[in-house]
């Protein structure tokens, strides 16, 4: 017996149950009623009873037949109950179904598969804030953005490595130039976001889709893609600071079957190897190809991951 089935059976228990108990009322009011009044034959009283009685008898007999309960209500009408309570829950989608043309409420499960570096701007209403985060589940990932209050609340909520549910995010499409990854759209906390932490029935695992070296030049530029390459040359770390923010850079050269190509990893990614890396073959998720002096290049993000193969 499934679960929806069992609760059935048990609403109707309870509903006989009330119904059985107005019988033995009306019962036990006759009987007062008897002692209260004398000039009543007895044999009225059993005939009304066993009337009673069988009429109830029948009435089971119906509600078995037909699926009705006590209250005159069948089986369908307690399923469509059932059903009612459930349907108004947001669908739970995947990333890869995320587009602007989704018109029902939806939620969403995902990892926190990276934390951005929170970044500050300035405009006419004065300096603000923002945070980044990419969401993975086993069909795709997409960035989470919050402004200002959002971003604050969110980086208190949200942990990386951690997994949640989201409901009611907003949807946008995004700029090539600002894209941290290939999805087409971005989400975005809203007033009335909710998170919530939860256990997800997999593990997050970082899978490559390695780009050959060779097809970089018939892609657009700004597109993000993961390679394999073999470390030429490496410049070394240099480090500055632009308009008060402190960077660091580190200017690699970078081969792949005999195609070459200039990759600059930033900040963080600068530093992950501390050792000089030349002849080492590596593996990089999330790079975007760029363009500089007349030739793309590859341009590390705040979410490019970076190993040793």
């Amino acid at each position: 017996m499934d679960i929806s089935e069992s609760v059935l059976e048990m609403y109707e228990d309870i509903l006989k149950n009330i119904s059985n108990k107005n019988n033995v009322e009306t019962s036990l009011s006759s009987s007062i009623e008897e002692i209260f009044n004398p000039g009543v034959e007895q044999e009225e009283y059993k005939k009304n009873n066993n009337d009673n009685n069988e009429e109830l008898n029948n009435n089971d007999h119906d509600v078995e037949l037909h699926g009705y309960n006590k209250h005159h209500q069948t089986r369908i009408n307690i399923f469509e109950m059932m059903n009612t309570s459930t349907s108004n829950k947001p669908k739970l989608i995947k990333i890869n179904e995320i587009n602007i043309n989704i018109d029902f409420p939806w939620r969403l499960h995902a990892f926190i598969s990276c934390k951005h570096p929170k970044r500050t701007y300035t405009n006419s209403n004065g300096v603000g804030e923002i945070s980044t985060w990419d969401l993975s589940d086993d069909t795709s990932a997409i960035n989470l953005v919050g402004f200002n209050l959002d971003s604050y609340t969110m980086s208190n909520k949200l942990v990386e490595g951690k997994s949640y549910e989201f409901g009611y995010l907003s949807i946008r499409t995004v700029d090539n130039m600002y894209k941290k990854l290939s999805h087409e759209y971005q989400l975005l906390v809203n007033n009335a976001t909710n998170v919530r932490e939860i256990s997800m029935s997999y593990n997050y695992e970082m899978k490559y889709n390695f780009t050959d070296l060779n097809e970089i030049e018939t892609l657009p530029f700004n597109s993000i893609i993961d390679v394999q390459v073999t470390v030429l040359r490496d410049y070394g770390i240099t480090a500055g600071n632009t308009n008060g923010n402190s960077w660091m850079r580190r200017e690699l050269h970078v081969g792949q079957n005999g195609v070459n190509i200039k990759l600059t990893l930033w900040n963080e990614q600068a530093k992950v190897i501390s050792t000089s890396v030349i002849q080492k073959s590596l593996k990089i998720k999330y790079v975007k190809i760029d363009y500089f002096n007349g030739l793309r290049t590859l341009v590390s993000m705040g979410n490019t991951r970076l190993t040793i193969a």
